[in-house]
Formats: structure tokens, C-alpha cells, sequence
């Protein structure tokens, strides 16, 4: 039992580096298929068999309501856990067969996410058993992040120096592995400037949440892999990550603040200190070493015109020092306003089509009919929460709101005393939940991964609560 146990864990640690290391999951094909496909294999029997050996084991009933069966320590979150996976099996199967939907893109688009989900089952039951525990899982990512951001800096640096470096390091790679190698895609910014974006960059705000969740407890190694983090997240130059760690840091900050300023300022000092140093952090590198990008690209943020007029030239000549400062800014500009208005435009285009079908949506797989984004993948759009509103309906949005509505009321009910606990989990929440929805990150590999990574966390901490509560009454 033992032995199936550190089995299941290590397939499971190996699933997680590769996913968050692997690039896109094909780094290294074995026959034709993914590692990452091969990794989850491997770790969804494993979990699965390691849960049924569990129950036959400790003779535990699947069907009883009793304290010591299957269901009889289900909560809310389990419930609704069950709906969310039924309502993404529905809307690839049932509804995309009903609306005439693709049932080929709806299983390309679908199924590696209802995949990924189905492991919150067994892993949800060994976290209430105490065969597993989220926290531990957490301290090993840490440094998984910080691999990951390093990366991130290591290959801007090399591509600033190199404009061929990050092309020339992934055919090198399909090299020595003998061509059984497919690289990832490489988006550059407008005009090519350099910015490091993976679908795997949304983990870096997960480093992000394990520091503040220990902001009581960390060490000074925590804040260089912290500062690490944070440099990384510049390199990715991509402003849907930082709105959304903007976004859900504010909540977090205004909420600890009003939780903790009566009987916590301890904490409130560290808070307000981690702050000034990450705003030093980001304004020392962006005047010194990143060429004033994140200036540049927050100051283009929202424009949707493209050409830079003689007065505009001459404000950035003041502003931006150096030609090389000025030139980006241009580009930059013109690149966001381009990318601002297809976005307005597939808003529109996606709200029509979902007009058509409102309850139930199209199904996953599908999309708007003479306008893609994507030949390869025409369902991919970069409105997330319009897409997902055509693709699933006012039903579906309903049950991704209610599973996560239903674990931040089981914490506030049973985690009310450890309220920062509380306010972590709804920084990465808020965080990753902003920041997909202007890129295509949700429904994939890593997206949905981080789905199950929140909603592992909020099982925790309720258990956690549950066990500290029958400990005081004893």
C-alpha cells in the first residue's frame, strides 16, 4: 500500500514538472504521442488505482452516507465538482451533436481539460483521508516555479542578445532528441521585440500565491525566487498576466488590510513592506534593464489608434530617452491597437452567435461561422469569457461560477479564523481568472490544471478547517 502510495506521488511530481516545464507538452514525442499525454496516463491510473486499492483496503462503503463511506464526507464543492464535469463531458459530446457542431474540434478543444478535472476525484478524497495534502504538493512547486522563471529570464536576455536564439534553442532541442520534437509556437511582440510567452507562463502567478500564503513564514530564499518571479513576469510583456495579477492583488490587499487592521498590523506591515518592494522591483527594472517596456505597454493598454501622430512623437521623444525606447513604443502602439480592435470586433461577432443559442451554447468545438482566428484551431478565440459564453451557454457559466462560489463559502465557513488563507486563494483565483480572459489559456492542458489546482487548495483548507474544529472539541 505504502509502495503504490509513493508511486502514485512521484507520477504525479513528474506529470507536474513536465507540465510546467514542458512547454506546450510535445518537447518529447514517443511514438507519435506526447510526453505530457504519456505522463498523464501513468498518473491518472495510478491516482485511480491507489484510490480503489484505498477504499477496498480500509473496507470503506461506496455507496453508504455513513461518516466512513465514499459519500459520507462529501461537501458542496463535491457536488458541484461532479456537475462542472458532467456539464464539460455534455457540452462535448451531447450539445455539439445537437447544435451540428464538429464532435472532432469538440474533442480537440475539450477533452484534454475534462481529462485533467476528472483527477480532482480521487485526489479530493485523499486530501479528507489525510493520504494527501495540498501544502506539501505547494512547497515542491515553489521551486518548480522558480526553475520556470529563470527559464523565462534566460531566454529574454539570450533573445535581447540573439534575435535567432529562442528559433535556434528549439531546433537544437529537435536535434538531439532525433526529431521527435515539436516547438513550441513563438509570439513576439509587434514588430518582433523581445517577450517570452508560453502557455506555461500562467504558472508564474502560482509562485506568486505560495509567497503571499506564507508571507507570515518565508524565508530570504523565498523573496529571491519571489524577485525572480517577478522579473519573469515582465519578460512574458504580455498584459493579460499582469492586469490579472494587478486585478487580484488589489482584492487580496484592500480585503487583508480590512481583516487584519484591528488584530493583525504585524501582518499589515508585511504586506504594505512586500508591496513597495515589488512596486521598486518592477519600476528599477523596467527604467534599467527592460528598456522601459512595461511603461510603454501599460501606456498603450487601451488605445485603438494605430498611428502615432507629430505631437504624440514628439510627447514620447520627452518621455522615452532612447531611439530604441521610442521605436518600441511606436510599435507598440500600433500592435495594441490592432489587437484592441479585432477584440472589440470578436465580442461582437461572439455575442451574435450566442444570441442564437443562449441556455445551452454551441458546444465546445465550435465557432463563428467566416470568422476564425485559428485554421488550425477555428474554435480558439482570445475573448475567453465571450467564447465560453457561445460555446457553453448561460448554463454552463453558470456551473464554473457556482464551483468556485460553492468553495469560497465552505472556507468562509470553516476557515473564518484563518482569513489570509482565505484572501491567497482568492488572489489566485481572481488572478488567473483575469488573466485568461483575453488569451486562449482556460480550456487546455494548463488552464484547466490551474482549475483543478484552485479548487484542490479550497478542499485543503475546508478539511483543514473540519480537522481543526474536531480538534477543539475533543
Amino acid at each position: 500500500m505504502k509502495s503504490l502510495k509513493k508511486l502514485a506521488i512521484i507520477i504525479a511530481f513528474l506529470f507536474c514538472i513536465e507540465l510546467m516545464l514542458g512547454f506546450t507538452g510535445t518537447m518529447l514525442m514517443v511514438g507519435g504521442i506526447a510526453i505530457r499525454h504519456i505522463l498523464f496516463i501513468f498518473t491518472f491510473i495510478s491516482l485511480y488505482v491507489y484510490f480503489v486499492v484505498y477504499l477496498w483496503n480500509n473496507k470503506i462503503k461506496i455507496f453508504s452516507l455513513n461518516r466512513n463511506s465514499y459519500f459520507g464526507s462529501y461537501t458542496w464543492i463535491d457536488v458541484f465538482a461532479v456537475l462542472f464535469e458532467i456539464s464539460m463531458i455534455l457540452s462535448m459530446t451531447i450539445i455539439p451533436w445537437m447544435k451540428g457542431t464538429s464532435l472532432q474540434y469538440a474533442h480537440s478543444e475539450a477533452f484534454d481539460s475534462a481529462a485533467v478535472f476528472s483527477l480532482f476525484f480521487p485526489i479530493s478524497f485523499l486530501i479528507k483521508r489525510k493520504e494527501f495534502n495540498v501544502d506539501k504538493l505547494l512547497s515542491f512547486l515553489k521551486y518548480v516555479v522558480f526553475v520556470l522563471a529563470l527559464g523565462h529570464i534566460f531566454f529574454y536576455f539570450a533573445q535581447e542578445a540573439d534575435s535567432e536564439f529562442v528559433f535556434n534553442f528549439f531546433d537544437g532541442v529537435k536535434n538531439i532528441l532525433g526529431g521527435n520534437s515539436i516547438a513550441p509556437s513563438i509570439n513576439l511582440g509587434h514588430g518582433g521585440y523581445t517577450r517570452i510567452i508560453f502557455t506555461t507562463s500562467i504558472y508564474l502567478i502560482v509562485g506568486l500565491y505560495i509567497f503571499l500564503s506564507n508571507l507570515d513564514d518565508n524565508k530570504w530564499y523565498d523573496y529571491v525566487i519571489f524577485t525572480a518571479d517577478i522579473l519573469a513576469i515582465i519578460t512574458t510583456v504580455t498584459k493579460s498576466i499582469w492586469f490579472g495579477i494587478i486585478g487580484g492583488f488589489l482584492a487580496f490587499f484592500v480585503l487583508a488590510i480590512l481583516f487584519n487592521i484591528k488584530s493583525n498590523k504585524k501582518y499589515i506591515r508585511k504586506l504594505m513592506g512586500i508591496t513597495v518592494f515589488t512596486v521598486l522591483i518592477i519600476f528599477i527594472a523596467d527604467q534599467t534593464i527592460f528598456d522601459r517596456i512595461v511603461s510603454i505597454r501599460m501606456g498603450n493598454a487601451f488605445t485603438v489608434e494605430s498611428i502615432t501622430s507629430e505631437i504624440e512623437e514628439n510627447v514620447q521623444k520627452n518621455k522615452y530617452k532612447t531611439e530604441k525606447e521610442q521605436y518600441m513604443a511606436k510599435l507598440d502602439k500600433a500592435g495594441a491597437a490592432e489587437s484592441n480592435l479585432i477584440k472589440l470586433e470578436q465580442m461582437q461577432k461572439l455575442v451574435e452567435k450566442w444570441k442564437e443559442s443562449p441556455v445551452l451554447g454551441w458546444g465546445y468545438g465550435s465557432y463563428v461561422e467566416g470568422y476564425l482566428r485559428s485554421e488550425v484551431s477555428p474554435f480558439s478565440y482570445e475573448m475567453q469569457l465571450f467564447a465560453l459564453l457561445m460555446k457553453i451557454g448561460i448554463l454552463g457559466l453558470l456551473i464554473w461560477g457556482v464551483l468556485f462560489v460553492s468553495q469560497l463559502i465552505l472556507m468562509i465557513r470553516y476557515r473564518y479564523d484563518c482569513h489570509n488563507k482565505i484572501l491567497t486563494w482568492l488572489f489566485l483565483a481572481v488572478s488567473v481568472a483575469v488573466c485568461v480572459q483575453t488569451n486562449p489559456l482556460l480550456i487546455c492542458f494548463t488552464g484547466m490544471s490551474l482549475v483543478l489546482l484552485i479548487s484542490l487548495i479550497g478542499v485543503q483548507e475546508v478539511h483543514n478547517g473540519k480537522d481543526e474544529a474536531s480538534r477543539k472539541h475533543e
